[in-house]
């Protein structure tokens, strides 16, 4: 039996439905029922239970061989700030694993992960894989970069598509490497379903690293439509001086966006892990063209 803990998340959905795909046992750790059908008709057995409730994840982790971890809660507040979710949910996870005799815990970090960090969640993240890697048990770390689903699509793309703008921080000049959740996927599933994996840390990103910047004039070269605009550095650290009280999950967005590039590089080449793992890496070119094509796709569904 595989836990996955994030199994409505992108990721987690992806490497669940393959799972099962492949013949696995396979049980969903979720908040609520409302995402689940696909997982469902796949035959994924659903557990109630969340990062907070340390008893369900007890419960979650009895009778299973293998744990993947992929949530997290950076865009977090109240109950479910990162501080409870990345930090003090997945410690508790990392104990729960162990006391139920699970043999690999396969934990989903981020890129560029470290004790000084600038941001809380890169220092965070590194502070849970010494937790795994300490537990005694068989572990894989994946490291992945920015998410296209989120970073490209989510925090600019489907904003100018939708509401014929955009709004980056700053000038946005800075070269990001962003990966499709589909290409960590398999990952994952290795990770789970082989013992290959095991013992390592895996840094996954995609084959092109381009700036907020030019991920905005693609989008709005390929929609034929959309103002890019900029907010200043000084504003946008004015703005989450505001907000901090209020949502310090937006505030994490805005202190990502302001940290001076020598601080936190976010570059990556892929010749290392390709030549490990030869694949096709989802380059940004293409996965903006299937975005705007299913953007075009639902406004002729609207005119109709």
């Amino acid at each position: 039996m595989i836990l996955i803990v994030g199994a409505t998340g992108a990721l987690g959905r992806a490497t669940a439905l393959t799972l099962l795909a492949q013949g696995h046992a396979v049980r969903a750790l979720i908040r609520d029922r409302a995402r689940t059908a696909d997982l469902q008709r796949a035959g994924a057995e659903l557990a109630l239970g969340d990062l907070t409730d340390p008893r369900s994840l007890e419960l979650a982790c009895k009778g299973v061989d293998r744990v993947f971890a992929c949530a997290h809660s950076l865009l977090g507040r109240g109950n479910f700030a990162s501080a409870q979710v990345d930090h003090v949910g997945h410690s508790a996870l990392v104990v729960a694993a162990r006391d139920a005799k699970v043999e690999r815990f396969v934990y989903t970090s981020m890129m560029g992960a470290r004790a000084d960090h600038p941001i809380d969640f890169g220092r965070t993240k590194f502070e849970i894989e010494a937790v795994v890697k300490g537990s005694g048990m068989g572990f894989t770390i994946l490291r992945p970069s920015a998410f296209m689903e989120s970073h490209v699509h989510q925090f600019n793309g489907q904003m100018l598509l939708e509401r014929g703008f955009t709004v980056i921080v700053g000038p946005g000049a800075k070269p990001r490497n962003f990966v499709a959740v589909r290409d960590v996927a398999p990952f994952a599933v290795q990770a789970l379903a082989e013992d290959g994996l095991n013992g390592r840390t895996l840094e996954i990103g995609g084959p092109d690293n381009v700036s907020n910047s030019d991920v905005a004039a693609m989008y709005a070269v390929r929609a034929r439509r959309g103002r890019v605009l900029h907010l200043p550095l000084a504003a946008a650290r004015l703005l989450a001086t505001l907000v901090r009280p209020l949502h310090e999950g937006v505030t994490r967005v805005l202190d990502l966006s302001t940290v001076p590039d020598h601080l936190m590089r976010e570059t990556w080449q892929p010749q290392k892990l390709l030549a490990e793992f030869p694949r096709k890496l989802t380059s940004v070119d293409e996965f903006i063209d299937e975005q705007v094509a299913a953007w075009r796709r639902k406004q002729r569904s609207k005119a109709r």
